[in-house]
């Protein structure tokens, strides 16, 4: 591949034969109510907000329970705890953070993204529930993994504003989205630390249940679908109900051979493809996973620390992260 060239150029389509245009249901050039880059700017950043919204909940769930890690194990093992458990507990996020978006990405193309963002939602707050629930180490560890398997805002979240916003309007949108991890990620430790210190480590847990839960009620009631694909798809549907003309076809559709397996598979190879062709990607893979291992060395030792040489208690060592 060349490394000049974009990763996924712009490949212009084929040339449509004249005889089938009237078949081609596509977006109206005028302006359309359906397509998202038309939608009124105050409910495109409403649902920029959102976004962000569960972006912070998300990166406040993964981050939270890091001061209060070894009380975690402690408790729930019933003070036989390793700092093996306490590291794994922390960690083990991320590794369901690098295989969900192998499956929720395709499946957003498939089927859509309301459908699919709903739905990790849903399972998201689910694994949290249970894991504020649980009783064992080993349960509470797959419920931690099963989080970040469901984790949809981090992956799904730039597709979102691409599909609302052209290409020279994203600035803005993609700040305010990558802002709100990193502002989740520097308040977590501490609110949950002195939640932990007063009320105990479960609250946590259920604080960010409430959270989640908050900003699904909004998704179920706010988001609209914003996939281009899925939406012409919905309306050739309807055009062909209404007009019973069954040679109808949504414009992303023309000249589409693949079934639905074959697009999924083809959206999971896709990654590896262009990873495997770019030499550019591969070395800033590499320096991402030094920068996150670097990041959870400090983020799994540093509680010990402060915790065990300074005596400090979880709420002031959770406040030690708003400077990490």
């Amino acid at each position: 591949m060349d490394e000049t060239q974009p990763l996924l150029p712009d490949v212009p389509p084929e040339p449509i034969p004249s005889d089938l245009d009237k078949d081609i249901v596509t977006f109206d050039v005028d302006g359309d109510p359906e397509n998202p880059e038309d939608w009124p700017n105050t409910y495109k950043w409403g649902i920029v907000a959102l976004l962000a919204f569960m972006a912070f909940t998300v990166t406040f769930t993964c981050i939270s329970v890091v001061p209060v890690a070894n009380r975690i194990v402690d408790d729930l093992s019933g003070g036989h705890s390793s700092k093996s458990s306490s590291v794994l507990l922390v960690t083990i996020w991320e590794l369901g953070e690098a295989g969900g978006p192998f499956l929720i990405a395709p499946l957003s193309e498939l089927f859509g993204r309301y459908p699919v963002v709903n739905a990790a939602n849903i399972l998201f707050i689910s694994a949290t529930a249970l894991a504020a629930l649980c009783r064992s180490t080993p349960l509470f560890i797959a419920a931690r993994c099963l989080t970040g398997v469901a984790v949809a805002s981090n992956v799904l979240n730039p597709a979102i504003v691409g599909d609302m916003f052209v290409s020279d309007q994203r600035g803005s949108a993609m700040s305010s989205i990558m802002l709100a991890p990193l502002i989740g990620g520097a308040t977590g430790p501490a609110i949950a630390g002195a939640i932990a210190q007063s009320l105990g480590w479960r609250q946590v847990l259920w604080m960010s249940v409430i959270l989640a839960g908050v900003a699904e009620v909004l998704f179920l009631t706010c988001f609209r679908e914003t996939y281009k694909v899925t939406i012409l798809r919905r309306k050739a549907a309807r055009r062909r109900r209404e007009t019973g003309n069954p040679n109808l076809r949504a414009a992303f559709d023309v000249g589409e051979k693949n079934n639905k397996d074959g697009r999924f598979w083809g959206s999971i190879v896709r990654p590896l493809v262009v990873f495997a062709d770019s030499s550019v990607l591969q070395m800033l893979s590499v320096y991402g996973s030094l920068t996150f291992s670097y990041f959870y060395i400090m983020s799994t030792t540093l509680p010990d620390i402060l915790q065990d040489i300074y005596h400090l208690s979880p709420a002031l060592t959770g406040s030690s992260f708003v400077c990490h």
